[in-house]
């Protein structure tokens, strides 16, 4: 279970639409080189199997699996006790509104798992980083834009990859936590 080196500085976990976008940015082997990555089971295995260029329309192949094998990331999968207690936590609707992939990273995310990696949850999805701010985790959760900075690898962003567009979630959930909106009781 271990990335190819263990020295970098950043570890992240990403979902499905961070991995889909650095693909289609091109940089995902360079981003490789830079950070750690761990990908949910469910993103591994479900949600990140190809991306269609915006430029020429073309759809491309994502071989996260083959990643595994050889190393380049780190897959973990949730086990039914951390998703029961995402569950316990987190109301209908808000539960309702994340996918299988960002429900799986978030409960790893309280789970302590990949605290231990020292990761960081990178999402593009509102309702994930609102959920991430919920969850008391607003400090783990880090902008596409933000995590390309920290390793130089900055390019241009649509606006849900921005941190204006992470923090004002972030800053959402951590409200809703406040009121108690989207915990259960």
């Amino acid at each position: 279970m271990n990335a190819k080196s263990t020295k970098k500085s950043i570890s992240a976990v990403l979902d499905a639409m961070i991995i889909i976008e650095v693909h289609e940015l091109g940089i995902w082997k360079h981003l490789l080189n830079k950070i750690k990555v761990l990908v949910p089971s469910t993103v591994v295995r479900d949600e990140a199997l190809y991306f269609d260029t915006k430029k020429r329309k073309n759809r491309s192949a994502i071989h996260l699996v083959q990643s595994v094998k050889s190393h380049e990331i780190i897959e973990l999968a949730a086990n039914v006790e951390e998703l029961q207690n995402l569950q316990g936590i987190l109301d209908y609707a808000t539960l309702g509104g994340l996918h299988a992939g960002e429900t799986e990273a978030l409960a790893l995310m309280i789970s302590g798992r990949a605290e231990t990696e020292s990761a960081l949850f990178c999402t593009a999805d509102g309702a994930a980083i609102r959920a991430l701010a919920l969850l008391g985790k607003r400090e783990y959760g880090i902008s596409l834009e933000s995590l390309l900075t920290k390793v130089g690898l900055q390019k241009p962003l649509e606006e849900q990859f921005g941190e204006q567009f992470f923090k004002r979630h972030l800053d959402r959930g951590a409200q809703d936590r406040i009121t108690g909106i989207g915990l259960k009781e």
